[in-house]
């Protein structure tokens, strides 16, 4: 299970950079591409710590 969000947030993330990455080429402006930023996902797993009650 914990891949198939790795994969699928990667997969996300990197359409995101293509898409603002043409659209910084078509747009003739480096600084669109900065703005992917702003659509990047990350996925981070809790670690489950015992209580010591």
């Amino acid at each position: 299970m914990k891949n198939k969000v790795f994969i699928l947030l990667a997969i996300k993330n990197i359409v995101a950079i293509i898409c603002f990455t043409i659209l910084s080429i078509v747009f003739n402006h480096w600084w669109i591409v900065f703005f992917s930023l702003l659509f990047l996902t990350t996925f981070e797993e809790k670690e489950e710590k015992e209580d010591d009650r």
